[in-house]
């Protein structure tokens, strides 16, 4: 494929020497059947695979080299959230801290299945008191666990069984992280004005029907 053909679905992209975060589209509609939701939050593809409409997180460190050398890690978050972390530079918080963790997809012949954590942290000063020049720290770790299931049928990794294939992280300043979620924040309005009417129109005429047909 020539590179003049190739379609980009980076949002937004923040880079220095040694790293690289890239915020990319995963943003998928709902289905008629839930179309007030306008984002795709959980239903059944015809492939039996559940829908969630998401902002990926694509992070390299090149602090070991480039190429081969390059540690790459990537995570999803949800619209939602891309959003509330806006607010909080809007907002001018002084510290702020943000973990998630993640445990998915099927069992390997071992037991483990796939793991992604998510960490954004504000903290204007260093553990010895110093002042940061760079508040925000993002970072993103894949890895595997073993999957267990709670009395209520959710999904969290047995304790101590984590297993990292590779950790990449950035400090930023207020202004980088911000023009990055803005950036985002914007591409998620416009997708959702973009989607929204056909979707709606979509589903009010099915209901139409329906209602003609009863």
């Amino acid at each position: 494929m020539k590179n003049e053909d190739y379609i980009s679905n980076q949002i937004a992209v923040y880079k220095n020497s040694k790293t690289l975060v890239e915020f990319q589209d995963k943003l998928k509609s709902a289905g008629i059947h839930s179309y007030a939701h306008i984002h795709a939050n959980g239903e059944i593809d015809a492939d039996g695979r559940k829908r969630y409409s998401l902002i990926g997180i694509l992070m390299k460190d090149y602090s070991k080299g480039t190429g081969d050398k390059a540690v790459t890690v990537s995570a999803n978050i949800s619209p939602e959230q891309v959003k509330f972390f806006l607010s909080r530079i809007e907002a001018c918080v002084e510290s702020y801290s943000f973990l998630e963790e993640k445990i998915f997809g099927s069992p390997d012949k071992d037991g483990y299945a796939q793991v992604t954590k998510f960490k954004l942290i504000r903290a204007t000063k260093d553990a010895k008191g110093n002042v940061r020049k760079l508040p925000w720290y993002i970072e993103v770790e894949n890895g595997k666990g073993i999957p267990v299931q709670n009395a209520n049928g959710g999904t969290y990794m047995k304790p101590n069984s984590f297993v990292s294939t590779g950790k990449a992280y950035a400090n930023m300043s207020d202004l980088d992280l911000y023009e990055c979620l803005s950036r985002v924040c914007s591409y998620i309005n416009c997708w959702e004005m973009a989607m929204a009417p056909y979707l709606i129109k979509k589903a009010k005429e099915e209901l139409a029907n329906r209602q003609k047909a009863a």
